[in-house]
């Protein structure tokens, strides 16, 4: 049964999340991808997306996420930012954790259909599956075809 995320993950500052979003430039390609790290440097895991039909074997504008290290105590995850990704009153949405602790190691996600292109932004993030703090990468900017 795949993992849900703690609604207090929710929690972000609005200020910071507010300047990283304006910082952030024109989408990166049409399939992107983030390494997800522990403070080590070790390799937590992976998140990649797939703009428009680019994988369509994953299906249109998903994500694949992965969890690369197992019994880490941590869950790794996409959070990402569409439709009218530059206005702050838009919310925050995330994708379903990915855990070798009990849950996928690896699974897929759509986030749109068929859309007028659109630019959007999002990050690979971890939480722990003890205490629920979260640590995320940097923003990238991508689109939804």
């Amino acid at each position: 049964m795949p993992k849900r995320l703690n609604a207090a993950r929710t929690v972000v500052m609005f200020c910071a999340a507010a300047t990283i979003v304006m910082a952030t430039g024109a989408a990166d390609a049409a399939t992107s991808s983030m390494i997800v790290r522990h403070a080590s440097g070790a390799v937590a895991g992976e998140v990649w997306f797939n703009s428009g039909t680019t994988n369509l074997s994953k299906g249109r504008n998903s994500f694949t996420v992965r969890d690369r290290f197992c019994d880490d105590g941590w869950m790794v995850y996409a959070e990402y930012k569409k439709s009218s990704w530059n206005n702050p009153l838009v919310g925050w949405r995330y994708t379903d954790g990915a855990s070798c602790n009990g849950g996928r190691t690896e699974f897929n996600v759509s986030i749109s259909g068929d859309v007028t292109r659109q630019q959007f932004i999002w990050r690979g993030c971890k939480q722990s599956e003890n205490d629920l703090r979260i640590e995320c990468e940097d923003y990238v900017s991508d689109y939804l075809d």
